[in-house]
């Protein structure tokens, strides 16, 4: 039997962490993980390799070049799965964990999703997961060596936003509070930097999309005032942050900190954005956040909910000239009686 080189067991020496905290982010069991450090596992498994270099921030070619000294094949969609299969078992627990940008974070968003549980979010615009897929996919990407590579890694985005929609609309069907706070001229500046005609002249389709994406926060306004409340702050608030789960004993939050400004360059795309907690000392400190945030609604818009958020939505994007567009978005969703998204 062929000997590899365990090359994965001086990926994971160099990376710092211990196996506990990999074992968190990947999902693979810290017994598994202490038997292949320990020499006990001579070719671990595709899925294996993929989830513990995904945990540590590599990038798809890295994987890639990793699985190629395994004989494995690149990462194609049929891996998929497995990786989503391995991401479900992920556990936020015992301190502060680094929070990485794009596939990182969006693994650690289906993970928070699964858990459940009332949401609060502090935001500049509703939850990414309202966006229609093909908006959320119009991110930039990181650089890969290759085609292949940048492929599957929108391939993966696309299952993990699906993952984590599913994940969301059971949520909201056992009936579990989300709450958004936005500052009132933090979205007037995305309004602007998409609605505005230069903007639709250049790329009349993500005009459309972002429509699209109010139109389905909107509706879940709508549909169920119950379990969702978007409210409109007259203060920006220093920090953006997802709270968890925030009615049980141990509340996770993520705080991906303020990115104000993208370059479009290739080093800045696996930055570390922050860190995801459940540490209580720190999660009270956001919860002091929340409150200033509540201190700094805006009643006129709160009140008579959600008529009032209706009524504002549509005033802002009557400035645009586009309130046509975002009630004809809105009515085609409000045709079903269950949530339906763009």
């Amino acid at each position: 039997m062929r000997k590899f080189e365990p090359q994965i067991i001086d990926f994971i020496e160099q990376s710092g962490f211990n196996l506990n905290s990999i074992s968190k982010a990947s999902g693979l069991s810290n017994v598994y993980l202490g038997k292949l450090v320990q020499g006990g596992i001579n070719r671990p498994g595709k899925d294996k390799v993929t989830s513990i270099m995904l945990a540590l921030n590599a990038t798809i070619s890295e994987i890639n070049a990793m699985l190629a000294a395994y004989d494995y094949q690149p990462l194609h969609e049929d891996d998929i799965p497995a990786i989503l299969a391995n991401n479900r078992r992920r556990t936020i627990e015992g301190g502060n964990l680094p929070q990485y940008d794009h596939i990182y974070f969006d693994l650690l968003l289906v993970a928070l999703e699964r858990i459940g549980g009332s949401k609060i979010i502090v935001k500049n615009r509703p939850s990414g997961l309202f966006m229609p897929p093909e908006l959320y996919l119009m991110k930039e990407y990181p650089y890969e060596a290759d085609n292949q590579a940048a492929r599957f890694r929108y391939q993966l985005t696309a299952a993990l936003l699906d993952e984590r929609r599913k994940f969301f609309i059971a949520n909201c069907d056992a009936g579990n509070q989300i709450d958004t706070y936005i500052c009132k001229s933090c979205l007037d500046d995305y309004l602007a930097r998409h609605l505005r005609p230069a903007a639709c002249q250049k790329d009349p389709r993500r005009t459309e999309l972002v429509v699209h994406y109010f139109a389905n926060a909107l509706s879940l306004a709508l549909k169920r005032p119950d379990i969702h409340h978007m409210y409109m702050m007259e203060r920006c608030p220093y920090f953006h942050f997802l709270m968890q789960d925030t009615d049980s004993a141990h509340p996770k939050v993520s705080y991906p900190g303020r990115k104000m400004h993208v370059f479009n360059n290739q080093y800045d795309k696996r930055m570390l954005e922050g860190f995801t907690t459940d540490l209580l000392a720190i999660v009270g400190l956001f919860k002091k956040e929340i409150e200033m945030c509540k201190g700094a609604v805006d009643e006129t818009i709160s009140g008579d909910y959600p008529q009032s958020l209706y009524d504002y939505l549509m005033e802002r994007f009557s400035y645009f000239d586009m309130a046509a567009d975002l009630e004809n978005s809105l009515a085609a969703l409000m045709q079903a009686p269950h949530l339906l998204f763009y």
